[in-house]
C-alpha cells in the first residue's frame, strides 16, 4: 500500500513541479493538486489462504479482482484508483479480529471483502462494526451471519443454507413416507447454523429429526462418521459439511449408500468439486454455474477463461461469481453515494437491486435492508464424475426466486442503528 500511495503522489508532485516550470496555468495547478489528493480507494481482501478453503479463497479473490480491475479500467471510483490488498486471517477466530484491526488501524484500509469461513466472517466483521468500516461477506454461508451475527456494517451476498435446505429438504422428503431425517454436521459456526436452520422445514415437510451425527471441524476420521450415520434408521441425510471435508467424507460414500437414502448437501461450491472429479455428490444448493444459459453468463466465463483459463480453477464457479458481483455492488454503491462515508455507503447497498441479467441468474435480486442478506435465486443441482472433463459434471435441477427460498428467521434482524455507527470516510 505505501508504495502505492508513494508512486501516486510523486507523480502528482513531479507534474506539479514542471507545471510551474512552464509557467502553465492555475487551473493547471489546480488540477495537480487534486491529482496530489486523490488518494486511492484500499480494499482488503480477507480469506484464509491455507487450509481447507484454500481453493475457494483463491476463487473469491479472483472475482473481487475481475470486478476491481473492470473499474479502473473506467477511471476508479470518484476519480480514485482501487487498490487491493490481501491478508490471510488464518482459521481462528482471535487471530482473525486482530488482522481485522490491524488493517483498519495501521494499514488504514477503506473496505473489507472476503470471508469464505463463518466464524471467521463474524469475528472481522464485529472489529469492522466497532471502526465503522464496511464489511462486505461475499461467499460465506452460515444462516447467522444474516441474523446473530449481523452487522449495521456488514453485507451478506452468498446464498445461506437456510435457503438451500428449504428446497432441499422438501424435494428430498416427498419421495419418502416415513421421512425420518439424520443430520451429519460439521462442529463450526457453519454446520452448527445450518443443521439448527434446517430442523423448522423438516417439521414443515412432515419430517422427523432421529438423530444427528456431529463431526469435527478437521473429519479426521470420514469413515468412523459414516459408520455412526450408517448407524440411525433414517430415509434422508441432511449433509452440513463444508470445503475440502466434502471430499474427504464423499470419497468414502459408495454409490449403493447413496442409492438406498436421499442425500442432500446445504450447498457445494464449485472448488469442492473441481479437484475431486470422481468422487460422487447427491443433491446440493447452487446459486449459478458456469453453463447457464442466462444472459451475461457466456460473456462472464470468457472473461474469466481469458485471464484464467490456464489456471488450476479454469472455468469459474459461484464463489468467483459472488464475489465478482458483491465487489461490483460495493464499488457502485460508492460511486452513487459520490463520497466514501460509510453512511452514505451503508443507505445505497441498502437499497441495492439488480436485474435477473445483471445477476446472470432467472430473478431479480435485492438488499434485505433489515438482515443485509442479498435475497436471491437458487438452484438444485447434482453431479455427474467425470474425470476427462470435470466442468461437464454440473447439471442443473430446478430454480427457486428468492421469495421461495427466504429464511424466516431475518425478518426479526437486529442491526446496530446508524447513531450507534462511527462514521469512517476513507
Amino acid at each position: 500500500m505505501e508504495t502505492t500511495l508513494h508512486r501516486v503522489l510523486g507523480a502528482a508532485l513531479i507534474g506539479l513541479a514542471s507545471f510551474f516550470f512552464l509557467g502553465q496555468g492555475s487551473g493547471i495547478v489546480a488540477t495537480a493538486l487534486a491529482a496530489a489528493k486523490a488518494e486511492p480507494i484500499v480494499i482488503a481482501h480477507v480469506t484464509s489462504t491455507t487450509g481447507r478453503f484454500a481453493l475457494h479463497a483463491e476463487a473469491d479473490r479472483r472475482g473481487v479482482e475481475m470486478a476491481i480491475d473492470e473499474f479502473n479500467a473506467r477511471g476508479g471510483v470518484l476519480g480514485r484508483e482501487i487498490v487491493l490488498v490481501s491478508r490471510d486471517p488464518t482459521a481462528d477466530p482471535v487471530t482473525a479480529a486482530k488482522v481485522a484491526e490491524e488493517l483498519i488501524t495501521q494499514t488504514r484500509i477503506g473496505f473489507m471483502v472476503g470471508a469464505i469461513n463463518s466464524g471467521i466472517a463474524a469475528s472481522m466483521s464485529a472489529a469492522c462494526q466497532r471502526h465503522g468500516v464496511i464489511f462486505i461477506n461475499t461467499n460465506s454461508s452460515a444462516p447467522s451471519e444474516a441474523v446473530e451475527n449481523a452487522h449495521r456494517t456488514k453485507f451478506v451476498f452468498d446464498a445461506n443454507a437456510a435457503n438451500y435446505n428449504r428446497t432441499l429438504l422438501k424435494y428430498a422428503l416427498a419421495s419418502h413416507a416415513s421421512k425420518r431425517v439424520v443430520l451429519l454436521t460439521e462442529d463450526d459456526e457453519w454446520g452448527r447454523s445450518s443443521a439448527a436452520a434446517s430442523r423448522p422445514y423438516i417439521a414443515e415437510y412432515g419430517g422427523t429429526v432421529v438423530g444427528e451425527v456431529v463431526a469435527a471441524e478437521a473429519l479426521p476420521d470420514p469413515v468412523a462418521t459414516l459408520r455412526q450415520v450408517a448407524a440411525i434408521p433414517a430415509d434422508v441425510v441432511a449433509v452440513n459439511i463444508s470445503g475440502d471435508n466434502q471430499i474427504k467424507l464423499f470419497a468414502q460414500v459408495g454409490a449403493d449408500q447413496l442409492k438406498r437414502r436421499s442425500w442432500v448437501v446445504g450447498e457445494v461450491d464449485w472448488e469442492d468439486l473441481y479437484p475431486a472429479p470422481g468422487t460422487p455428490r447427491p443433491l446440493f444448493g447452487i446459486t449459478w454455474a458456469w453453463n447457464f444459459h442466462t444472459p451475461g453468463t457466456a460473456e462472464f466465463v470468457a472473461r474469466y477463461r481469458k485471464r484464467y483459463g490456464h489456471t488450476r480453477l479454469d472455468y469459474p464457479g459461484h464463489v468467483t461469481h459472488a464475489a465478482y458481483l458483491a465487489t461490483q455492488a460495493l464499488l457502485a454503491a460508492i460511486a452513487r453515494a459520490g463520497t466514501t462515508d460509510n453512511h452514505a455507503v451503508i443507505a445505497q447497498l441498502e437499497h441495492f437491486k439488480a436485474t435477473a441479467a445483471e445477476r446472470m441468474q432467472d430473478s431479480g435480486a435485492y438488499m434485505d435492508p433489515v438482515s443485509h442478506h442479498l435475497q436471491q435465486s437458487t438452484y438444485i443441482a447434482t453431479w455427474h464424475a467425470s474425470g476427462d472433463h470435470p466442468e461437464r459434471g454440473i447439471e442443473t435441477l430446478g430454480h427457486f426466486s428468492p421469495a421461495q427460498v427466504r429464511y424466516e428467521k431475518e425478518r426479526t434482524t437486529r442491526l446496530e442503528s446508524l447513531a450507534e455507527t462511527p462514521h469512517y470516510a476513507p
